[in-house]
């Protein structure tokens, strides 16, 4: 027990720090990502002189760091810019949903031998996602300078101008299973940790694709001999990039809602749960808990190494961390928005059924619609305002 201790201090706070770092790191989520913006616009707006030279994401906390590394203006301008690129998306530019008749035809005359329930069990087996994210990968394009080759052209002038120190994205390897952080920064060092390793790379649109690619929903993304997808499938340490990277200080915008007491009592279904209510817990799960249960080690560590005197602390560090959470559930706000879905989409929500929930989180993922995203913008810039105080204590100077 001792030595897991030991080992994990060692894993989080062991590297050699080179320089004070600043990271910011954006958790997954989904159309939810829309609340992380509205922070940012908050902070940019308020502390237009802060910087964040390290900047790690994943899934949608992946696009919205991949448009702050790209961008060549300051953070006021840049968190505009990702505001503005948010207001201008809608679900058809997100993904495009197979035809409910062509859905079927093709499950039930496909060449597979057997009976039909085999044939389309088949079929289903070997779905690269229920939907198409080839208009998504175009929307973001157009929106990040890039290259011919699909790589971010913005990046590589921040880290020469020294605007940035590394962005990092993680996505999910299915051959393997293993938890791959790609990493494009300067004087970097490759980390390997168990089912964790960072890999230096040349980011491109295939990165952040492959980090957003929510598991069964979205096709996985094919990078350099392997299939890729969501990087918050195995994340167990969602700190770790940002730590590893050399970040003695952490803000962390989640999307998760940090339910009272009393909410967590009040049942959110009648009855014996759908599937769409376990799918949802199952995505909170994977998602957006194991943040908050590493940003509760990270403050047990922390007030651990307070205690050791710096000549006893053999190059361990304390990390300042700032987690901004929503100050309402975006699950059950997602309830007065409808998203307007088709096709083999619409037919597996309702066959899960998502109507016999109260909160339907994992379509609140999903819900790319102007009322919805507009109100998550509106709440994460008053939730970063009711903070005003904490976020200029953490951009403070150590004495």
């Amino acid at each position: 027990m001792k030595n897991g201790i030991q080992s994990k201090i060692r894993e989080l706070f062991g590297s050699p720090k080179k320089e004070p770092s600043t990271a910011l790191v954006l958790s997954g989520g989904g159309a939810r990502g829309a609340y992380q913006t509205g922070v940012l616009q908050y902070i940019g707006q308020a502390f237009p002189e802060a910087a964040f030279p390290i900047l790690a994401g994943v899934s949608a906390g992946a696009i919205n760091t991949s448009h702050l590394a790209n961008h060549h203006g300051s953070l006021l301008t840049a968190t505009q810019s990702l505001v503005e690129s948010w207001l201008d998306l809608t679900i058809e530019q997100v993904f495009r949903s197979e035809s409910s008749f062509n859905f079927f035809r093709r499950l039930l005359l496909s060449d597979n031998e057997g009976s039909p329930e085999e044939r389309i069990t088949s079929s289903m087996a070997h779905q690269r996602g229920l939907v198409d994210a080839s208009p998504l990968r175009g929307f973001l394009a157009g929106k990040l300078a890039t290259h011919d080759s699909g790589t971010l052209a913005g990046v590589d002038e921040n880290l020469k101008k020294g605007r940035l120190r590394a962005f990092a994205v993680t996505a999910t390897n299915y051959n393997t299973g293993q938890t791959t952080t790609f990493v494009q920064g300067s004087n970097i060092d490759r980390w390997v940790r168990p089912n964790r390793v960072g890999m230096m790379t040349q980011m491109t649109i295939d990165h952040i694709m492959a980090s957003a690619a929510s598991p069964v929903i979205f096709p996985a993304v094919w990078i350099d001999g392997d299939w890729y997808g969501d990087g918050g499938v195995r994340l167990t340490m969602p700190l770790s990039p940002a730590i590893n990277l050399g970040a003695d200080r952490i803000l962390v915008v989640s999307t998760r809602y940090n339910r009272t007491r009393a909410e967590a009592d009040q049942p959110t279904v009648q009855g014996y749960p759908p599937a769409a209510q376990i799918i949802g817990m199952q995505m909170h799960a994977i998602f957006l808990d194991v943040l908050d249960q590493d940003a509760l080690h990270l403050e047990r560590i922390n007030a651990l190494i307070e205690h050791i005197a710096d000549k006893h602390r053999n190059g361990l560090r304390p990390i300042k961390l700032l987690l901004l959470r929503p100050s309402v559930d975006l699950g059950k706000l997602a309830s007065d928005f409808r998203p307007q879905l088709s096709g083999a989409l619409r037919l597996f929500t309702m066959g899960i059924g998502s109507d016999e929930t109260k909160s339907p989180d994992w379509l609140s993922m999903l819900l790319f619609e102007r009322d919805y995203m507009e109100r998550l913008i509106e709440i994460g810039y008053n939730d970063a305002a009711h903070h005003h105080d904490e976020i200029e204590a953490f951009f403070e100077e150590e004495k």
